[in-house]
């Protein structure tokens, strides 16, 4: 924790962490002689590093002359190509001829284009070139003001493998080792590890010095992170770039290496002499260490980010501090996650003699930790790591594609769902039974001549299946405050309109805690849903669940269940029983058109009056940094109600679909 805090303007990044000026601003006003960019905003760009400079303040980080050589791809290539032509660089073309034709006919020359991260596209059908290229631009531009593209020979099967350097002020450069990045979604990095399960001694060894070759070339100082791209079959490697600055998942090499990279940092800075120093040069590298970024997005819906607030946060190390266990996250019961930056949560860190038991370790500390209130991709990397082939070490770029039965298989609903289900109904059967006035000792649902069972229907997640569960209550006739039903959880699609199901196969007892006792209150952010652990036995077997809830409307609420045994969170959107037939087709026209979160019209794909099928693309929106393309749900002609770079709010028909 910093000793000293300052407000340096709103949450919109412009006014804020890329204002340049308001940072300095703060540094001197706090007479801090040196700056720390951080990971990202403007801990790569030179002319932040030359205004820190000149206001007389350290700027912990490579010279600014480096930042320009390096920091651009383009640049890069060029110095590489000049000054350390050994380091084999990609196929491509950077020229300044920038015209969408040259760049078209360039791509064409090199087979096709592609990259990773931000304004960067893989492009497999000629016909789709000039589009994907102008996309590209656009992405560009709105992320780092330039819509120059650089465009390099795509590889469809590679390793993303990095190699950690520091550099001094008198000309020393040392490698850390790698870092394997190759488990990706969106081009963007899921899963890091250390060391990678791809290199022997020889190709670490070749791969070590093309970076350390590098960073003296540059007379590099500071932390750097020299990228580049493994073909397992030819066991080739190429440059793909240098990151001037300290990387996200340097917290791998920390582990292994038993080094502080920060305080490193802050010596080089200082004008220490690694040399001098002499911990660099015979690092003693130990076991295996991994990590995974926990983020606020939805990996069954493409990874759509999301927002909301974060009703429960206990990470595995919350009790007791675990061995070889690590969190960096700055999150906390009640923290909103916003559209303003981006979706991580917290990084999990684990360290273990071996890969395998580092596999497990993470699995486990995965599962033991609680987040709940907002969607994240927990389920998804809890699979990873018991997936056979990351097990195995034998991965590439196309990890997730290739494994996408495995990573997202075919949900078996209800059953999938049964338990989570079951403490969704415990949980509201708890608040109806506390929020009653009258009649207190009255059972909620209490029927003075029973005519069927009573039910409750939910959807899981966003969009996704309904689930209907029928259930009795059979009281707590010993006053053991120990309630007790019989329930069923079937596919709602396969009920029948108002009939009972044969029979009650689920055995149920609820354990009443102190959960039964909370209310809904008010609160400055609306109504605030309860929340709380829940202890039952299902069929016998006790189990424990967290639950929270979270009140968007009056007949709209979400229940969060985290599971203890899955080790995950499922979201059941509680459905409005009475809402009639016609609204909730109105609903089916409307809900998938709707801004889930503050967000920014992109471009119009089918502007009105376009007559589209089934998945075809409507709108691209950007939220939380990330651009999401808007599909149809079914045939019909488009009513369009954005319009291009347009600023809106969440819960705002962006358009309809009409029958035709």
């Amino acid at each position: 924790m910093a000793d000293e805090a300052y407000h340096i303007g709103p949450s919109i990044a412009s006014e804020s962490y890329l204002n340049g000026n308001k940072l300095i601003a703060v540094a001197q006003r706090s007479g801090a002689d040196a700056l720390h960019p951080g990971y990202g905003f403007l801990s790569e760009n030179a002319d932040f590093a030359d205004q820190v400079i000149q206001a007389g303040i350290n700027f912990i980080g490579p010279d600014p002359d480096n930042i320009r050589t390096i920091g651009d791809k383009i640049a890069a290539k060029v110095f590489i190509q000049q000054n350390a032509p050994s380091i084999p660089l990609i196929p491509g073309y950077n020229g300044e001829d920038q015209s969408v034709d040259r760049l078209e006919q360039e791509a064409k020359r090199i087979a096709s284009a592609g990259g990773g991260g931000k304004g960067m596209r893989a492009v497999y059908e000629t016909s789709k070139l000039k589009e994907e290229i102008e996309a590209a631009k656009g992405e560009s531009l709105r992320a780092f003001g330039s819509d120059k593209l650089l465009i390099e020979k795509y590889f469809e099967s590679i390793r993303h493998v990095e190699i950690q350097i520091f550099g001094d002020k008198y000309g020393n450069v040392y490698h850390i080792n790698e870092r394997d990045c190759s488990i990706q979604r969106r081009h963007q990095k899921v899963v890091e590890e250390t060391p990678s399960p791809a290199l022997d001694d020889d190709l670490r060894k070749s791969m070590t010095n093309a970076a350390v070759e590098l960073g003296r070339k540059l007379g590099y100082v500071g932390a750097g992170t020299a990228e580049f791209i493994l073909d397992e079959k030819t066991r080739k490697f190429y440059f793909l770039e240098l990151n001037t600055r300290l990387q996200v998942e340097h917290p791998i090499t920390e582990a292994i290496s038993g080094l502080d990279l920060v305080e490193l940092q802050l010596l080089v800075a200082q004008g220490a002499n690694l040399k001098d120093l002499g911990i660099l040069d015979n690092i003693r590298f130990q076991g295996h260490a991994i990590e995974v970024r926990l983020c606020a997005e939805d990996p069954d819906h493409d990874f759509a980010p999301r927002t909301g607030i974060i009703h429960r946060w206990s990470p595995a190390n919350a009790t007791q501090p675990l061995p070889g266990v690590r969190f960096d996250t700055g999150v906390e019961d009640g923290s909103e996650i916003s559209i303003y930056y981006d979706s991580m949560v917290a990084k999990v860190i684990v360290h273990a003699p071996t890969r395998q038991e580092a596999v497990r370790r993470m699995a486990t500390v995965l599962a033991r930790t609680v987040i709940v209130g907002v969607t994240t991709n927990q389920k998804f990397l809890i699979s990873i790591m018991n997936n056979p082939r990351f097990q195995s070490g034998t991965f590439d770029t196309n990890f997730i594609t290739l494994e996408e039965q495995c990573l997202f298989p075919t949900p078996k609903h209800p059953e999938d769902v049964k338990n989570s289900v079951v403490a969704a109904l415990l949980f509201d059967w708890s608040l109806r039974r506390n929020g009653q006035v009258h009649l207190r000792n009255i059972q909620p649902g209490w029927r003075n001549v029973q005519w069927r069972h009573q039910r409750l229907n939910f959807a899981v997640g966003h969009g996704g299946r309904e689930a209907q569960i029928q259930y009795d209550y059979l009281g707590d006739s010993e006053n053991t405050k120990r309630h007790l039903f019989r329930a069923q959880v079937i596919d709602k699609e396969a009920a029948k309109q108002g009939e009972d199901v044969s029979e009650l196969p689920i055995s149920i007892v609820l354990f009443e805690n102190d959960l039964l006792k909370e209310k809904e209150i008010a609160s400055p952010r609306g109504i605030t849903g309860c929340k709380g652990l829940l202890r039952c036995t299902i069929d016998g077997s006790q189990q424990h669940f967290y639950v929270a809830e979270d009140v968007k409307d009056i007949n709209e609420k979400s229940v969060f269940v985290h599971d203890f045994i899955s080790g995950y969170q499922v979201e059941l959107v509680k459905l409005d029983r009475h809402k009639s037939k016609a609204a909730a087709s109105e609903d089916d026209r409307v809900t998938p058109y709707t801004s889930s979160m503050p967000c920014r019209i992109l471009k119009i794909l089918a502007p009105t009056g376009t007559v589209v099928k089934k998945n075809s693309p409507l709108l691209s929106i950007e939220s939380m940094k990330t651009e999401v393309k808007i599909l149809s749900r079914h045939e019909g002609v488009v009513t369009m109600r954005v319009e291009e770079n347009q600023l809106v709010d969440a819960r705002v028909l962006l358009c309809s679909v009409d029958e035709k």
